[in-house]
């Protein structure tokens, strides 16, 4: 059942994204290591388990549903499920695994009353919004749209109640609208390039140990960490390949926004707004990731999947330079920057993700 945010929940989150305004961000000459900590956090997965300790062994508590907006007081270091994540967040009730957990913001905006333009691009600035089938809140929900991710806004149009929703411009030929308040205005400058006259730009990704670094000349300027593509089980028993391509691609398509979508059950995708989109090799991308916290392991269908800071700063880093009314280009071999792929295929698993 889809759940809704009621109107006291909203302004409880409200006020606490007061207090995570005031938190530091790290400016692009930074190593990124992790993703930015938020006061607030979404449950990513059906259910996910409380613990009274940050340890996979502790007391269980309780369960968060899918969904879930969880108060973050601080990120932990316990021992994790997983082995390449020991991170817990502590919330109110105790603690929780941070791969099971979308740090979010909630951050309302006042709509747009008219359109700029040929249309704008906007990022989904609340935990999650329902998308409707037109501009009326009590449409049918096409689309849950989660925080960070980013769409094409094309028309702009006002319900009788007096809500603002904005019309997605949807490259799958999906038509739904986003309620306006829950959509952060991106404005041409936020995808400016960085570093332009920087020579020898490349970008080194090991899918054996899912880290990933940007380096211009000898120097490394930027690391994070990712998920990589894996190999898991299908329906049938067998097993699916999705391994990212190995070698070294020049980077020759970028989107700024991009709906991804195939497969079958249960390792198929629908995912609207992929946001900050570098193509490789073929249909493998690095780009922004809203359905996982879950980096440092191979669980993607062949992507590189980052946090939406990281996958942001290697979109302006990178080359070609996308223009913001366009808002994605094709280049010819051969291409713009190179992305080296390093490390052995990991094993097989059995818990992959999009």
């Amino acid at each position: 059942m889809v759940r809704k945010f009621t109107r006291r929940e909203f302004l409880k989150l409200s006020s606490i994204a007061v207090g995570a305004a005031a938190l530091p961000t790290l400016p692009p000459a930074d190593l990124r290591l992790g993703p930015t900590l938020t006061r607030l956090g979404r449950v990513t997965i059906t259910k996910a388990q409380v613990m009274d300790r940050p340890n996979r062994l502790a007391a269980r508590l309780g369960f968060k549903d899918r969904d879930s907006i969880l108060e973050i007081y601080r990120a932990v270091v316990g021992e994790g499920f997983f082995p390449h994540n020991h991170v817990w967040f502590e919330i109110p009730e105790g603690f929780i695994y941070s791969s099971l957990v979308q740090p979010v913001k909630n951050e309302p905006q006042t709509p747009l009353a008219a359109l700029p333009g040929d249309g704008f691009y906007g990022e989904l600035s609340v935990p999650y919004s329902d998308a409707r089938a037109a501009a009326d809140p009590k449409a049918e929900i096409v689309y849950r749209l989660y925080y960070s991710a980013v769409f094409k806004i094309d028309k702009i149009a006002t319900a009788s109640d007096g809500s603002v929703w904005y019309h997605v411009e949807d490259d799958q030929n999906s038509h739904y609208w986003a309620e306006g308040r829950h959509v952060r205005l991106v404005q041409p400058d936020e995808i400016g390039p960085i570093s332009p006259n920087a020579a020898e730009k490349r970008v080194i990704a090991n899918v054996e140990t899912n880290w990933l670094s940007a380096y211009e000349g000898k120097t490394e300027v930027f690391r994070t960490r990712i998920a990589s593509g894996a190999t898991f089980f299908d329906p049938s028993g067998g097993e699916g390949v999705t391994l990212t391509p190995g070698g070294a691609h020049p980077i020759h398509w970028k989107r700024i926004s991009r709906h991804m979508a195939g497969g079958v059950t249960p390792n198929g995708y629908d995912l609207p707004g992929v946001a900050w989109v570098s193509y490789f090799s073929g249909g493998a991308s690095i780009h922004s990731t809203y359905w996982h916290n879950d980096y440092g392991r191979p669980r993607s269908h062949g992507c590189l999947n980052c946090t939406p800071e990281a996958a942001k700063w290697l979109f302006r880093w990178t080359t070609p330079v996308v223009d913001y009314t366009v808002g994605d280009i094709h280049v010819e071999w051969p291409g713009g920057t190179r992305v080296e792929i390093k490390g052995s295929p990991p094993p097989l698993n059995s818990d992959s993700g999009g």
